[in-house]
């Protein structure tokens, strides 16, 4: 992986094998892929952060909600400018982002 990339967010198909760590995604991770498995809805995408493939920081049917999820603290901000302020500070410490409202509440 480039080092310019890694900690950036980004949005992706939901593929199954994913975790999240606080108890409100995993609720929604579970629901969505019940939902796949059940043929009620054909694919779901997940909000995850580069270098840390599995973490799951949001989960929804769409991008357009995912990126409303993710900005909900800066509204007068791009989802790039966002994934790259993001980078910026994870980068520092090293770690995965824990949950959004952390990250947009920095902001």
């Amino acid at each position: 992986m480039l080092k310019h990339h890694k900690f950036r967010p980004y949005i992706r198909r939901l593929h199954g094998n994913e975790a999240a760590h606080d108890l409100v995604t995993q609720i929604q991770l579970s629901f969505y892929l019940k939902l796949i498995k059940d043929k009620e809805i054909k694919k779901a995408y997940v909000l995850t952060q580069r270098g840390f493939p599995n973490h799951i920081l949001a989960v929804s049917n769409n991008k357009q909600s995912l990126i409303s999820k993710a900005l909900t603290g800066s509204t007068k901000q791009s989802l790039k400018d966002w994934q790259k302020d993001t980078q910026q500070r994870l980068s520092n410490t090293n770690t995965p982002a824990n949950t959004l409202i952390d990250l947009s509440q920095k902001l």
